[in-house]
Order: structure tokens, then C-alpha cells, then sequence
């Protein structure tokens, strides 16, 4: 099929795509410094200890992205909509929304979250003090990042990607601050390091409140007029909120029953390859997170012509630009290892080798996502897809529970991911292409 000359949208796309590839390319040299350093000055067991903690806080990570989507989605469809009104209120339902999550994750974490962590965690007793300290620190950075989200999602709603991508440089290079002087500084290494996470994070929500206040003055809080646009904003977050479970799952619950059948150095391992997966995952992220607000809008004003376009584009842009990374990845994963952390063990190649296939296989499906958010059949969708994604952890479980080898966790991921990309594809078929091919005919 031939291609029409790209039209003022697609230039939107293109230019905010070009700045979110040269954040990537920025974040990912800093984060992959930054992991070498920390690793090394931390020591293999302090640093496997402090990703169980911060993993166990990351599995409700799922507040914060279930958010930033829900207030994205409805941002988008308002602005197609040209309605301000609409937008106003929903940036104050997202404000409520955000507070009332972040005293639920301190009610949880506090009670749940440290039990977990005082009776279950594979400590050293030595660490077990500085272990509960780091904890407290996850949890109030997850606090922040959660306060942060109606501000970073009206900048992303409103395609600032120029400063977005400024912030996020910028809390990367704290980190990579952080990192280097984790080798000088005095007292617990652990806690410092933990510390200047909180630093970075509080650091970007200044700076986007301080943006959205100033720059963007079409919004504000005010007290929100439309009761039902809160109910439909909770029950789209609710249904979200199980495909994020699911995810957190896969990889904070894994690195948790790692560290109860293993130890903390196979979690050393599983975090090195999570760092992997992480910038694959923010590489593709980069891609989508460009096309995402126009494919959304195009939905709302019935563009489904120009919608397909973007949805085609963004796929194949997903399978060129990470299959162009991820071959050389697999075939010289060791002598890349090897430069980046200097000795490797085998645990950690193979679990890097198996990770990346796992986040290929995961951003692949995220065009899909886009377009089941912006049709609206988020319920549907999500308890197809994820109730076959939650199957990772327990599968997982009795892999290890047998005497299988810790990599098995990653194969049984992989096997249950694309099970569930068949049931993906099924939704996309069926609440899509169906509803496209009804409005045609009509």
C-alpha cells in the first residue's frame, strides 16, 4: 500500500519523536555509567539487596503508570475535542486521584510492605537496619512519583517533549552524581545512594509543577464540576491498574521469589538485566510515546484512516528500531557485559539474553494498547490479556519450588507472554477492527 505525504500531525510526530530518541540515547549512556558504579561501589550483595527493597515498592508501580495513562487518555480525547472546560476538570480529578493513591500506597507499604519486608527478606543481619531505612526511602520516592503524575501528563498531553526531555536528563544526571560518589562518600553507602533517588525525583516534580503552573496556563485546579467524569476516570484507571499489576509482577515479584529460593546474588543478576530491560523498554517507549497523543485524538475526531496510518507506522518503527538493537545485543551480550561491568557470571548473561527477548516481545504489543485505551474497552482488554500476563509469578514459583535452574523464571515468562499476545490480537480484532468496519459501512 502506498503511503500519502505526511501531513502536519505526522511532522508533530517526527519532531517529537527525534527529541524523545536523543533523550533515550542520553539516558541510556548515563543509566548504564550510573548501574556500573553503583554495582561496583556498592558491592554485588548491598546491590542485590537494595533492588529486593526498592522491588518490592516498584510492585505497585502500577499506581503511578495507571495514572499517568488514565490522565493522558482523557487529556488527549479533550484536547481533540477542543474543550477546556473538560480539560480543567480533569487535570483536578487527577490531582485528587493522585493524593488519595499516595495515602493508599502509605497505608499499604507501611503494613503489608514491612511486614514482607522484616520477615521474609533474605538479609544479612549485619544489613538488616540499613535494609529498613532504604525501604522507608522507596516508599517516600514512590510518594513523590506519584504527586508528580497530573504535571508530567499534561506536559506529555500537550506535546512538550523538548522539556520533558530536559527534566528527565536532568534526573538522570543526579544519578549518575549519586553513582560516582558513592565511592567517597562517608557512612552507608546503601542509604546515600537511596537518598539522592528521593533527590532526583523531588527535583522533577518541582520542575513540572513549576511548568505546567507557568507555561501552560489553559489549566488549573478548581473544584470539579463533573462527578461522572471522575467515575469514568476511576473505573478506566481500576481496569489499567490490572495490566500494570500484572507487569510488576513479572519482574518485582520474580526478583522477590528469587531472593527466597536463591539469594541476593541471583538478584545482582535479575537486576542487571531488569537495567537492560529498562532501556529497551524506555527506547520503544520513546517511539509510542511520540505517535501515542495523535493516534488517541485521531480516535476521538473518527480519523480512523489517519489513526491506522499511525498505528502501521509505530509498529514498524517498534520492530526496525529495537530489532536493530537487540540482534547485536544477543550475539555480543558477554564482551558487552564484560566492558560495562567488568567480571560478569554466567547467571547474568543468561538472564540478560532471556530479559531482552522478554521486552521485545512486550513493546511489540503496545501499539495494540494504545488504540484499546483510546476505543475505551480497557476492561475487556485487560482481563483477557493480563489474567494470562499474572501467570508469570506463580509459574515462576513452581519452576523454582521444582529445583529448576533461576533462569527457568525468564522462560516461563517468555512462554506466557506470547500466549497472551494471541489474546491480544484477538481484542484488537474484535473491539477495533469490527467497530472500524461497522463505521465504514455506515
Amino acid at each position: 500500500m502506498k503511503l500519502k505525504p505526511s501531513n502536519p500531525n505526522e511532522k508533530i510526530v517526527a519532531k517529537n519523536a527525534f527529541l524523545l530518541l536523543i533523550r533515550m540515547a542520553l539516558l541510556m549512556v548515563i543509566n548504564l555509567v550510573a548501574v556500573r558504579y553503583v554495582r561496583s561501589g556498592l558491592g554485588i550483595e548491598d546491590y542485590g539487596l537494595l533492588n529486593v527493597v526498592t522491588g518490592l515498592v516498584q510492585i505497585v508501580i502500577c499506581l503511578k503508570t495507571i495514572l499517568e495513562t488514565a490522565t493522558q487518555r482523557f487529556f488527549s480525547i479533550s484536547l481533540g475535542k477542543q474543550d477546556m472546560d473538560e480539560v480543567r476538570d480533569l487535570f483536578s480529578v487527577s490531582v485528587r486521584l493522585s493524593k488519595e493513591l499516595s495515602l493508599l500506597v502509605l497505608l499499604g507499604m507501611e503494613t503489608i510492605g514491612l511486614w514482607f519486608v522484616c520477615t521474609q527478606v533474605n538479609c544479612p543481619d549485619s544489613r538488616y537496619t540499613a535494609m529498613l531505612i532504604v525501604y522507608q526511602l522507596a516508599v517516600l520516592n514512590f510518594i513523590v512519583t506519584l504527586l508528580q503524575v497530573p504535571y508530567l501528563a499534561s506536559v506529555l498531553a500537550y506535546e512538550r517533549m523538548d522539556y520533558f526531555a530536559f527534566v528527565t536528563i536532568l534526573e538522570a544526571i543526579v544519578c549518575l552524581a549519586a553513582a560516582l560518589l558513592v565511592f567517597v562518600v562517608p557512612g552507608d553507602r546503601m542509604i546515600f545512594y537511596a537518598i539522592m533517588l528521593v533527590v532526583s525525583n523531588l527535583l522533577g516534580y518541582v520542575l513540572y509543577r513549576l511548568y505546567v503552573n507557568r507555561k501552560i496556563g489553559d489549566i488549573y485546579c478548581q473544584q470539579i464540576k463533573s462527578k461522572e467524569l471522575y467515575r469514568k476516570m476511576l473505573s478506566f484507571s481500576s481496569w489499567t491498574a490490572y495490566g500494570s499489576l500484572s507487569a510488576a509482577l513479572m519482574f518485582q515479584g520474580n526478583m522477590l521469589v528469587l531472593n527466597v529460593f536463591v539469594g541476593p546474588v541471583a538478584n545482582a543478576a535479575f537486576a542487571v538485566a531488569l537495567q537492560i530491560n529498562n532501556a529497551i523498554t524506555n527506547l520503544g517507549n520513546n517511539v509510542i510515546m511520540a505517535v501515542k497523543p495523535q493516534m488517541v485524538m485521531n480516535y476521538s475526531k473518527g480519523n480512523f484512516r489517519q489513526l491506522n496510518r499511525l498505528f502501521l507506522l509505530s509498529t514498524l518503527a517498534l520492530v526496525v528500531v529495537m530489532g536493530g538493537i537487540i540482534l547485536p545485543l544477543e550475539v555480543w551480550l558477554p564482551d558487552i557485559l564484560t566492558l560495562w561491568l567488568g567480571d560478569v557470571d554466567y547467571m547474568t548473561i543468561i538472564f540478560s539474553r532471556l530479559v531482552i527477548i522478554v521486552a521485545f516481545l512486550l513493546m511489540i504489543g503496545a501499539p495494540i494498547t494504545i488504540i484499546m485505551h483510546a476505543v475505551g474497552c480497557v476492561k475487556q482488554y485487560h482481563l483477557m490479556v493480563e489474567t494470562i500476563t499474572i501467570l508469570c509469578l506463580p509459574a515462576s514459583y513452581v519452576c523454582l519450588s521444582l529445583g529448576l535452574a533461576p533462569e527457568s523464571v525468564c522462560w516461563s515468562m517468555i512462554a506466557i507472554i506470547i500466549i497472551a499476545h494471541f489474546s491480544r490480537i484477538f481484542c484488537f480484532w474484535k473491539y477495533y477492527l469490527n467497530r472500524m468496519r461497522k463505521s465504514s459501512l455506515h
